[in-house]
């Protein structure tokens, strides 16, 4: 199954030494295993937990069976739902895209470790600022018009980590691959910085 992701591998204990490691890894339980195309959380099933995956990677769909994201080793889930007191379906299903191993960390041990640990806290805090901002995103794209929207998901496939967009080929060539012309593209995108979804850099732009 591969090497096994540590703890430091993930952002919430991104700068925390040897020895407080150590100490969170003894709290844990051992990661749970899963074969391919196996359910790790559905609507009906689901931890009040963060899941860490240490090995393999997983797929996240809609309840349409939408594939909305893959998680590689590394990455973490069930972070937004861990604290929804309401909340008593998942609304996303995760399976296995390969064999796959997750380490979870149940709500009670999290809290403590929120609690005990400010900097945990902070990660915690920035990962849920990011998914509001990415929400905010996905919601502005809904209110533009059609050329804008086509534009804006094209882009979203050809942006880096930080969220810097990696144009494949000139104008012309991204204004044929969406069947469009350069002057409605120019248009769209002069629409998507004055919306303040996109933010032009001199000749680059980033995903706001």
């Amino acid at each position: 199954m591969g090497v096994t992701c540590p703890l430091s591998a993930f952002f919430l204990f991104d700068g925390l030494n040897d020895e407080v490691l150590s100490a969170i890894e003894q709290r844990l339980t051992p990661a749970v295993c899963y074969r391919r195309g196996q359910v790790v959380y559905n609507t009906d099933t689901f931890r009040r937990a963060v899941g860490l995956i240490v090995r393999g990677s997983v797929v996240v769909r809609s309840s349409g069976e939408v594939v909305i994201n893959r998680l590689h080793a590394g990455e973490i889930f069930g972070v937004a739902a861990l604290f929804d007191s309401e909340q008593d379906a998942y609304v996303t299903e995760i399976t296995a895209a390969e064999d796959t191993a997750v380490r979870f960390i149940p709500q009670e041990l999290m809290s403590r470790l929120l609690m005990e640990f400010p900097l945990i806290a902070e990660r915690y805090i920035r990962f849920l600022s990011d998914r509001v901002r990415f929400l905010n995103r996905k919601l502005s794209a809904l209110t533009i018009g059609n050329t804008e929207n086509r534009l804006y998901h094209h882009l979203l496939s050809h942006q880096d980590e930080q969220g810097t967009i990696q144009l494949p080929g000139t104008m012309t060539e991204l204004a044929k691959a969406l069947n469009m012309g350069r002057s409605s593209l120019y248009r769209a995108l002069d629409t998507l910085v004055r919306e303040g979804i996109l933010i032009k850099e001199g000749k680059t732009y980033r995903i706001s």
